[in-house]
């Protein structure tokens, strides 16, 4: 009888799902958007203008969730489908195109054809809300590492990332970071590697420098605590790049009816490495401290907006941050416009936006002027730039219906300098004008 009673209870048991590795397959998720970029330079004078289209593509495909993991893998292309002959060097300064070279890889000037990047292969572990993940990715947004995707390939790096949500109100990412694939590349890249690769500007001597290759970094730590609660928001970083220096940002901002406020402070300390260097060959200079305020006071009512924001950074040192790893999302960044590698200078920005009704339609101008800085004067003016006046306009477009996922966006860029017109202070780097057309399809 017990034996019986022991069977009846075993046939009552209701079978056990059985998980297939295909199942891993089939609820996973393919993503990506098709990308055509039309841009053309017009320099002043008799400098030479530039136009190129570049047109690419990214695919990217998630597995499903098993037990909380999932595997993910990007992939992207991108080639010259018409334009001028950037090679062409301009008769006045014997240089190139600059702006249009970005669209492809700047790395291998000339290549159009044969441009494809692995841009994600990870692993994540997701539990609630949160996520673990490892290999290469997008990471979370940071106000220094970024996506930064106004170009055909983005910037995606390479370590591991901690997403912590805990509840709706307090959220912590933690990263370790020792590899990335600038925007504007195809190859990857150890963080040690990475630092200047790109321009390397001026010491504060007036020498150029010279610090690609001269700082075995092993990589960039990240810490972030966000809090959101009703009106106030909350956002603390904490940017730790080995053997070079670290950097404070927090963030505060306050939202009361139709009136907004945000204020950021930065704050940069150097690591003794750099003493060891010769002067020319340290990204960064013992006792530079770089220090940044910047504010912004917006308004929006029915689709409007109107801000006017200005940042100041302090003569105790240049605000550094490494272009190859992201852009600087000060409340007065631009596009074309970053302060990355300036002090002692104010910046002055306003905004207006207005969105028209259903969402569709979206039209923004931009206005900054830039004082402060000094062609010749390299203490503080690692780029060698001078005081400028800049405006971008903007339209933006969002398909609905049929087209859903479709959009086009115009950017039209001006920018001036105050001082210094000469064709060595101007070409590609400002008194032009530049039409950007994007057309996007995200799936």
């Amino acid at each position: 009888m017990l034996s019986l009673s022991l069977n009846a209870q075993i046939n009552e048991l209701p079978e056990e799902e059985s998980f297939h590795l295909q199942d891993i397959f089939n609820n996973a998720a393919v993503s990506g958007n098709v990308r055509n970029y039309f841009m053309n330079t017009i320099n002043s004078r008799d400098l030479k203008d530039y136009y190129s289209n570049a047109t690419g593509a990214a695919v990217g495909f998630t597995t499903g969730n098993y037990y909380g993991f999932q595997l993910g893998v990007k992939w992207s292309f991108v080639y010259k489908s018409f334009g001028s002959d950037l090679d062409r060097v301009d008769a006045v300064m014997g240089k190139n195109a600059k702006w249009e070279y970005e669209l492809y890889n700047i790395l291998d000037k000339g290549n159009f054809r044969d441009l494809n990047r692995l841009e994600e292969l990870f692993i994540r572990y997701r539990f609630g809300k949160s996520y673990i993940e490892y290999g290469k990715f997008e990471t979370e947004f940071t106000p220094l590492l970024n996506k930064s995707d106004g170009r055909m390939m983005p910037f995606v790096h390479r370590g591991g990332w901690a997403h912590l949500n805990f509840n709706s109100k307090h959220k912590v990412n933690l990263g370790w970071l020792n590899g990335v694939s600038p925007r504007a590349t195809t190859q990857w890249f150890a963080v040690d590697e990475a630092l200047g690769l790109f321009n390397n500007g001026f010491q504060p001597n007036g020498e150029k420098a010279n610090y690609h290759n001269f700082y075995p970094s092993s990589g960039v730590g990240i810490i972030n605590y966000n809090l959101r609660k009703e009106n106030l928001q909350l956002n603390f970083y904490d940017y730790y790049q080995d053997k070079i220096m670290n950097t404070i940002w927090a963030e505060v901002a306050y939202k009361l009816t139709d009136f907004s406020f945000g204020i950021q402070y930065v704050y940069q300390n150097p690591f003794s490495y750099s003493e060891d260097l010769a002067y020319i060959n340290r990204y960064v200079q013992p006792g530079e401290n770089g220090q940044v305020l910047s504010s912004q006071l917006g308004w929006e009512q029915a689709g409007l907006k109107l801000a006017f924001a200005y940042t100041h950074a302090f003569d105790s040192g240049r605000f550094l941050f490494p272009k190859e790893l992201g852009r600087d999302r000060f409340f007065t960044s631009i596009s074309r416009s970053r302060l990355e590698g300036m002090g002692n200078v104010d910046v002055f920005v306003f905004k207006t936006e207005y969105r028209l009704p259903g969402d569709d339609f979206n039209i923004g101008v931009e206005m900054q002027q830039v004082r402060g800085a000094k062609v010749g004067d390299f203490e503080f003016n690692k780029y060698n730039v001078d005081e400028s006046f800049q405006v971008n306009s903007n339209l933006s477009y969002q398909a609905r219906g049929f087209l859903e996922g479709l959009s086009f966006d115009i950017l039209w860029v001006y920018r001036k300098n105050q001082n210094q017109t000469d064709a060595k202070s101007i070409f590609n780097r400002s008194n032009y004008n530049q039409l950007n057309f994007v057309t996007n399809f995200s799936f």
